[in-house]
């Protein structure tokens, strides 16, 4: 089981700032910059950019620090007793993540779940810390993501936010400018990223929430349009038949025949 010893979010430090513990910690320790810093790994010196991270196995060098006297980061000292827990782990080198911003929500529920009096709370941290470190280890991004990294974790809490209600959304200028780009960065950021464009991706959750509608409810088609962010009906049978063969009476009427 992993074991959570420390944690910190968002630490902050001004001026000069190491931390330089030629044996390690005594455990393992996760470290994830917000801000420019420069370390030392295998000898070499590296500068880390904002986002990136690094795991310290036990008992190795652990030397990083400020490049302009403005530091932030998180860490996270864990440890276990069964080395098996770690098979698969990428130590003292360099990580970019995919999403940062999954990672830092799985550290905000470590945190959380720390002062829980729940007698499974040891379980859910060896669990969370776990999600932590496979997703911190998961293949590197391509380069042109890498460039694109600092507006992944906006993309995806967007794309999430779309498909939980697609309703509230009526056209891919509104999704961009809910994130401050431009209608063809952002569509060109969205496509790289998820590998299908905004347009497809917000009509498929308006016709996963119409087929949601249309199974679980009796409402009209003319207010399930309206839900589905539609001006009117006419406009979503349309769309609602090219992507799924039938009209949405059809599409209820044969779920209803499956249920007989």
């Amino acid at each position: 089981m992993l074991k959570l010893n420390a944690i910190g979010l968002d630490i902050r430090h001004i001026g000069d700032f190491t931390i330089d513990r030629p044996d390690g910690s005594a455990d393992y320790l996760l470290v994830i910059f917000k801000t420019n810093a420069k370390l030392i790994i295998n000898g070499n010196e590296q500068t880390a950019p904002p986002d990136s991270a690094i795991i310290y196995g036990k008992g190795k060098k652990q030397l990083y620090g400020t490049i302009c006297r403005n530091y932030v980061n998180h860490f996270l000292h864990f440890d276990t007793d069964n080395t098996d827990d770690l098979h698969g782990i990428k130590f003292d080198s360099l990580l970019m993540p995919n999403n940062i911003s999954e990672i830092e929500g799985l550290l905000r529920m470590i945190s959380r779940e720390q002062m829980s009096e729940s007698e499974n709370r040891d379980s859910y941290i060896d669990m969370l810390i776990r999600m932590t470190l496979m997703k911190l280890c998961e293949k590197s991004c391509s380069e042109p993501l890498m460039l694109n990294n600092i507006y992944g974790g906006l993309l995806t809490d967007i794309r999430a936010e779309m498909y939980a209600n697609a309703g509230q959304f009526t056209s891919v200028s509104q999704l961009a400018e809910r994130v401050n780009l431009s209608l063809s960065h952002f569509q060109g950021l969205y496509k790289n990223l998820f590998g299908i464009s905004c347009y497809e991706d917000l009509l498929s959750a308006k016709i996963k929430a119409a087929q949601y509608y249309l199974s679980s409810t009796e409402l009209y088609v003319k207010e399930i349009a309206a839900l589905c962010g539609y001006d009117t009906d006419t406009c979503f049978m349309r769309r609602f038949k090219e992507r799924t063969g039938m009209t949405p009476k059809e599409y209820r009427k044969m779920l209803l025949a499956d249920k007989e």
